[in-house]
């Protein structure tokens, strides 16, 4: 582990025969994070969004437009804040973290939490509003800084939550008694609701004692890296602020990493196209069943809090300054700078990613696979440390103390999905033979795939599952060397060639653009000085390092493959067509399971929007039309540089553990 942080395990003091209970029933005197005069109540804090001066204009404004009375608009909005307002009571909370500490217990979960990180923000909590903003990987985020909050002794965060909870029979109610206020997915249409949303989140922001918790992303991230940021929610916290309600705002960014993800399977199948199941208590009930086993460790790692007085400069004054406090909203000046926070704040959960055995593991399971090489355990272990060395190179924190244990212990986590075999090689369990049904079939977001396909690509998706979150340390240098190992190049085409990659693959490698001249510069200096690129003649080619080399080559060659694939069948039609077709032509050409993934291609159909290679066109369908010139150009730019692997995917490889059993779905 890296000695430069301490992580706690803080599940392990409660591993005795009362420790759950004695522990979740202790006298609790939480320190507040925003001290005020008055503390409202979550009744007091929904009386107070009823009566604000906003509302009250802004039914004025609306019974004007629509003709319908306000009374009846004004119930309206009563009704929208009892579907969304938070509650909370200490009783339901004590017993809810008796069931979490009792099912972390049955997955055999250990907690590691960045404890100093802890201690020196409950050190300046108190002046101003406190946001949490985690990271989004799983449905167990939502319980880790609750449970994290009570054992600090910190007030409980209200946390934003979506509406498919809401619906949620027993267990809807128990997340808003826990904290948990609801959001709509989507705000158009309907104005008035989106009016009292904005007043709810603001009047929490400036007049609840407690953190308020919301996630960036939007949503669970399906391939557990990062997402570019939603800013609805952000500028609504904001805005007290703008609007000198408060004198500042306390931000800070939370990186979430998990050794096994619970629905790592349900996220394989929804890269390749299977509607995600309905939330619900049933299926909620269902799912503990397969709880019972070995889900390795949690890492929680808080960044340095961000005051956003320091972070934006001096809050400019502005004609939204001349109207009433409730009245003021953001200028587009203020949004931009909303924007650079919630940027600069995915950068730091990038940033403060813990790199774990099991990331470094399926580094190298990965790298075995495409080489068609099993190795032996004492061989895993080896590559194991030399792969954390290349990232902590790279400036990762990982987390790595007895590494032969943590190895054997990773094994016994992920044992469905990897295993030794007889020979002690360390195998990739290959996927089921699944028969969708007709149904499924119907709702498939994306081509139908061959059932052969699907097993193939199942293992794989979800083996990449693990290697993505710290492939955002590998890749810069990664594009950097493939360039250059195209033949002598400047170092204006060099960088030329690697802005312009990095342009397209930003919503799948997701970075600060003004931040670009940095990383390029670093990423050079560590390829010169791993001798993965040499300099010569005042230009740069490859050098003799292969074995780093490979790494890099083939840690950006799924990415580079689905960009040119979506070059090579790109035609003015709807998104939904057109992910069919670059699914498609995936699969027809054996490709990495990984480009099969519709959000892979979704980011790329992106970058190349952002590129200006297509323009989407919003109707009732996004459509695409197709700006020809540019989409050639990047078509020549990825096909130039684009490294070459034969690698077959299924069970002919030898690390692909052949082990199908038929399933239905």
């Amino acid at each position: 582990m890296d000695k430069e942080v301490n992580f706690v395990n803080i599940l392990e003091p409660r591993r005795t025969q009362n420790g759950i209970f004695s522990f979740m029933t202790r006298s609790w005197n939480p320190q507040r994070t925003y001290l005020l005069e008055k503390i409202y109540t979550p009744q007091d804090l929904k009386h107070v969004v009823a009566k604000s001066v906003y509302l009250d204009s802004f039914i004025e404004a609306e019974s004007a437009r629509t003709g319908v009375g306000r009374d009846k608009l004004y119930r309206e909005v009563l009704t929208y804040l009892e579907e969304m307002g938070m509650d909370k009571k200490l009783h339901v909370i004590r017993w809810i973290g008796v069931v979490f500490l009792k099912i972390t217990f049955m997955m055999k979960i250990n907690l590691y939490v960045n404890e100093p990180a802890v201690l020196k923000l409950k050190s300046i909590m108190g002046k101003n509003p406190v946001l949490f903003l985690p990271t989004h990987r799983s449905y167990a985020d939502f319980c880790l800084l609750t449970y994290l909050c009570f054992h600090y002794d910190i007030d409980f965060p209200a946390v934003a939550a979506g509406m498919d909870f809401y619906s949620m029979a027993v267990l809807g109610r128990l997340m808003r008694e826990t904290g948990a206020f609801y959001i709509r997915r989507t705000l158009a249409g309907n104005p008035l609701y989106a009016a009292t949303l904005k007043q709810y989140v603001r009047t929490i922001v400036s007049k609840h004692c407690a953190p308020i918790e919301f996630f960036l992303e939007g949503t669970r991230s399906r391939s557990n890296k990062s997402l570019p940021p939603k800013y609805g929610i952000l500028s609504m916290s904001l805005l007290p602020y703008f609007s000198r309600e408060v004198t500042d705002i306390t931000i800070v960014p939370v990186n979430i990493s998990y050794d096994r993800l619970m629905e790592h399977s349900l996220f394989a199948y929804e890269h390749l196209g299977v509607p995600k199941p309905k939330e619900s208590t049933g299926g909620f009930l269902k799912s503990l069943r397969s709880l019972n086993d070995n889900f390795g460790s949690i890492y929680i790692n808080l960044c340095d809090p961000l005051s956003l007085e320091d972070f934006i400069g001096e809050n400019v004054y502005s004609h939204e300054t001349l109207k009433p406090k409730d009245l003021q909203q953001l200028t587009p000046e203020q949004f931009k700078k909303v924007q650079n926070v919630a940027d600069y704040v995915i950068s730091l959960q990038q940033k403060n990613t813990v790199a774990t055995i099991s990331n470094l593991v399926s580094l190298v399971l990965m790298q075995s696979i495409m080489r068609n090489e099993p190795l032996a355990l004492e061989d895993v272990i080896e590559e194991v440390n030399w792969m954390g060395d290349v990232l902590k190179g790279l400036g990762a924190l990982v987390f790595e103390n007895d590494v032969k244990s943590n190895v054997e212990k990773i094994l016994v986590v992920h044992d469905k999905m990897m295993r030794l075999d007889k020979e002690k090689q360390l195998r990739l369990v290959s996927g089921v033979l699944m028969d969708l049904s007709s149904d499924i079939k119907k709702k498939m977001k994306g081509h139908i795939l061959e059932a052969e396909t699907m097993v193939a690509a199942v293992p794989i998706v979800q083996l990449q599952l693990y290697v993505n979150p710290i492939l955002h340390y590998l890749i810069p240098p990664a594009i950097v060397f493939i360039i250059a190992s195209k033949g002598p190049v400047t170092k204006d085409q060099l960088s030329s060639n690697y802005c312009h990659i990095r342009k397209l693959l930003i919503n799948e490698f997701f970075h600060l653009e003004k931040q670009e001249e940095m990383t390029f510069n670093n990423a050079l200096n560590y390829c010169l000085g791993n001798n993965v690129i040499i300099y010569r003649n005042e230009t740069y080619s490859a050098g003799d390092e292969e074995k780093l080399q490979y790494l890099l080559k083939w840690s950006v060659w799924p990415a580079l493959t689905t960009l040119l694939k979506c070059g090579e069948v790109m035609t003015e039609c709807t998104h939904r067509k057109v992910l069919k077709l670059i699914q498609q032509k995936a699969e027809s050409d054996r490709c990495h399971p990984y480009c099969l993934s519709l959000e892979a291609i979704a980011n790329c159909l992106q970058g190349l929007v952002a590129a200006g290679a297509l323009i989407k066109d919003r109707q009732e369908e996004v459509i695409y039309n197709l700006v020809t010139t540019t989409m050639d150009e990047c078509f020549h730019l990825i096909s130039s540089v684009l490294p070459v692997f034969n690698v077959d995917f299924d069970r002919s490889n030898k690390v692909i553990l052949d082990q199908r059993l038929p399933s239905r779905l």
